[in-house]
């Protein structure tokens, strides 16, 4: 099993903690595993339909999966990159047997950030795990996101 941005380069390893769980954006893919994301803290704003992660001193469990270079060009347009609205950045990571590895992951822009008047107090209780619970495929096979 792979465990990092894989040495295969034809792979590359990416997090996903909002819509790329809950539209499944994980199915099909290689060495889908639940993560610990450092340093970053998901929050989930009244006013939006996705979530989004900003750099902090916190931690949330998400997935990693990896994907083809093609494929990340696809999730690249997804997120808005070429627009501005979000950026792919490399994050640390800690997989479930507490090995450190790293994965791309995708953030708010500044500008973003600032539009949407995204802070870490706009969800101290990291409401998008309620999404996330919503669909059992996920809770079943998962289960370890909620943990």
């Amino acid at each position: 099993m792979k465990n990092s941005d894989t040495s295969d380069s034809n792979f590359i390893s990416v997090i996903g903690y909002g819509t790329f769980i809950t539209l499944g954006h994980w199915k099909n893919k290689f060495n889908v595993e639940v993560c610990t994301v450092n340093k970053f803290t998901r929050i989930f704003p009244r006013n939006s339909w996705f979530p989004y992660a900003l750099k902090s001193s916190g931690s949330f469990k998400a997935l990693k999966f990896d994907v083809s270079k093609e494929e990340i060009k696809i999730l690249d347009k997804i997120e808005g990159v070429a627009d501005g609205l979000f950026k792919r950045v490399m994050v640390d990571i800690l997989l479930k047997n507490n090995q450190s590895s790293s994965a791309f992951m995708y953030i708010p822009t500044e500008e973003t950030i600032v539009s949407q008047k995204l802070t870490l107090e706009s969800d101290k209780i990291d409401r998008w795990k309620e999404e996330i619970k919503k669909l059992p495929e996920i809770v079943r096979k998962f289960p370890d996101l909620f943990t």
